[in-house]
Order: structure tokens, then sequence, then C-alpha cells
């Protein structure tokens, strides 16, 4: 007689199933806006047995074709430098809470340099204003791809909210060969 699946079982089979129905949906978005790419999906979903070996102790892994990718946004030194201090500062839900003028005196720039930044990372929805002095960085960047807090984040935004601050990578370069 076969044994009943515990309850945490079934959860992390239910959980299972709405990922892959999620990364179907997702792959299924992906063929239909660019037919001529194709894709192959590789998941461990399985977070590493040993603590990763990182700065904060703590294990995170961006999409890596987003990370591989990054460059092509063309991020200025001091777009980069406003992204990664918000990234590195978030809280759980993924938002950052501070002011621009903290920013610039960190930066050693004007509050006019780091306001432009953070449009930079509007345009990209790398991270966007929520309320004044409260910015939200986008969970695919953010957070390990598949991990709790990237699923809770991407819950608690809303999935129209994800559709529309979609990060799309641009493979075309807007640079003219030199």
């Amino acid at each position: 007689m076969a044994k009943k699946p515990s309850g945490r079982s079934r959860a992390e089979d239910s959980f299972a199933q709405g990922l892959a129905d999620l990364i179907g949906s997702g792959l299924e978005q992906l063929r239909a806006q660019n037919p001529s790419v194709g894709f192959t999906l590789v998941a461990d979903s399985d977070k590493p047995r040993k603590p990763a070996n990182t700065h904060g102790g703590s294990w995170v892994a961006t999409d890596r074709e987003l990370l591989a990718n990054v460059w092509r946004f063309e991020f200025s030194s001091r777009e980069r430098a406003v992204l990664d201090i918000m990234t590195a500062e978030i809280n759980e839900d993924g938002q950052w809470h501070g002011k621009q003028s903290e920013l610039a005196t960190r930066l050693g720039c004007s509050q006019g340099s780091v306001s432009k930044a953070i449009s930079k990372l509007e345009s990209t929805h790398f991270a966007w204003k929520i309320i004044r002095c409260l910015y939200q960085v986008n969970p695919d960047w953010a957070f390990g791809w598949g991990t709790e807090a990237h699923l809770r984040s991407i819950e608690r935004l809303g999935a129209a909210v994800m559709d529309m601050k979609r990060i799309k990578i641009p493979y075309e370069s807007t640079r003219k060969a030199a």
C-alpha cells in the first residue's frame, strides 16, 4: 500500500507545480516575443546544502542571464553605484529606504546626479520610487530567482506590477559600430 504524503510533502509538491506553471507561462511569453530564439530550462530548486561563501554569509543568486547581461544597459559608474547601494541595503520586501541627498553625500556627487541615476534605474525597471524616500528594487534583481524572498516579493507586488516592471535585456546594442 502506497504511503500517503505528509502535509509538508504535499505543500512542496504544490509549490513545485506552481513554480513549473509559472516557468511554463513565462517561457511561452518569451517564445511569443522571440520566436526565433530557442530556450533550454535547467531547474535546480534546492538551496546549497552548505552556506555559500559570500560577504554577508547568506546565499544570493541573481538570475544568471540578467547578471551576465547587465553590461548591456550601459549604466554609468554612478548609476551602478546607486543600484548596488540600494540592492545591498534592501529590507525583506526588497525596498530601500533613504534619501537621494544621503546617497549623494555617500557618493560624493550632487543630488541631481543621483536623481538622474535613479531615473535610469526606473526607466530600465531595476528600481522605482514608491513614495518619498522609499524605493522598490526589482525582485528579479534583488533576490535569488525562485527563492522564498523572491516569490514573496513578487506575490506582494502582484502580477500586473511585475508585468509592467519586467526587466528587458536590450540585446540589440544602441551604440553605433565604431
